[in-house]
């Protein structure tokens, strides 16, 4: 069985949030907050809107969040692992993150 997925920024390289619009084995989207300021990825809505359910922070990786919504974002800690590890190894917000799985 393949999984694949694309984690592309949709905004401003320069703003302290950035917001990412996965594609999923293109069969469905998600939306993710790369949050420098707070040092946080968390799921958001197409419009950028956080949704605190689940966090993972970008320095440690720990995840925190209600476990009862943990499906707020189907596949949230290996979209948000990888986003993060981009994020340490280049410095910076990566402009695109993409992974195949097989």
């Amino acid at each position: 069985m393949t999984y694949s997925f694309r984690l592309t920024r949709t905004s401003d390289a320069h703003s302290p949030a950035h917001l990412y619009r996965g594609e999923v084995d293109g069969q469905y989207e998600v939306f993710l907050i790369l949050d420098e300021r707070s040092d946080s990825i968390c799921p958001a809505d197409s419009n950028g809107v956080p949704i605190p359910a689940l966090r993972m922070s970008l320095s440690g990786g720990s995840l925190s969040g209600s476990s009862q919504k943990r499906d707020t974002v189907r596949g949230f800690p290996l979209l948000a692992a990888h986003l993060a590890a981009e994020w340490q190894r280049r410095g910076q917000p990566p402009q695109e993150v993409r992974k195949y799985f097989g």
